[in-house]
């Protein structure tokens, strides 16, 4: 019983000396006469001498089969591979890798120029791009603190009494400035689509994209 219990893993079943039996994931093993497993989970014991005998059940799926059957090598092959680690392990180097029959020259001055040119056209653009996201922006943000701003003054005068005809112009300013503000979120919206554009085409004609920094 002691060599049974000893180590048993993958699944396998406790059949009881009552009939009984008990599916075991991992591990079965016996200290000081009691049995020790894991079923669904959960660590259980019990008295070895409860227990008739531990069948053990094979787990390997079929695909796992077709698998190792895939791995196994055939003696030729296998003496044909420790060939080849014998010959590096003595200092065979590798088979250099081809060289070009022809390396391209360097761009020449008026090529590195104008490669120089199309660079900082292409940064230039960018930074316009980034410029005018920046700055609709900037202008969203301003006429939303200018309408804040004027909204707290009409408060400020309704909680002191004022009549409405005393700020009138608070008012009058606050209605255009909330009129402008859908006006300057659409030039937001057409700058960043414009850049968005714009960094698309670059793509497509093979610009780097440091380029666009």
């Amino acid at each position: 019983m002691n060599a049974l219990l000893l180590l048993l893993t993958l699944t396998s079943t406790i059949v009881l000396r009552s009939g009984d039996r008990i599916a075991v994931h991992g591990t079965v093993r016996e200290e000081k006469g009691v049995v020790i497993f894991r079923s669904n989970g959960v660590f259980y014991s019990l008295p070895a001498s409860e227990v008739e005998r531990i069948d053990r059940q094979e787990t390997q799926s079929e695909e796992e089969k077709k698998v190792r059957r895939r791995l196994a090598v055939s003696e030729e092959e296998r003496r044909r591979l420790l060939a080849e680690l014998e010959k590096n392990h003595a200092g065979v180097a590798q088979d250099p890798l081809p060289i070009p029959k022809e390396i391209p020259p360097p761009p020449s001055r008026e090529e590195a120029r104008e490669q120089r040119d199309e660079e900082n056209r292409w940064r230039r653009e960018a930074r316009t791009h980034e410029e005018s996201v920046r700055r609709a922006n900037e202008e969203v943000a301003l006429l939303e603190t200018r309408a804040e701003e004027l909204r707290s003054q009409i408060h400020g005068f309704i909680s002191l009494g004022y009549r409405p005809r005393q700020f009138s112009y608070q008012t009058t300013q606050l209605q255009r400035t909330l009129d402008q503000i859908p006006y300057a979120q659409l030039r937001v919206t057409r700058a960043v689509s414009a850049y968005e554009q714009f960094r698309e085409d670059a793509r497509r004609q093979g610009v780097m994209p440091g380029w666009l920094r």
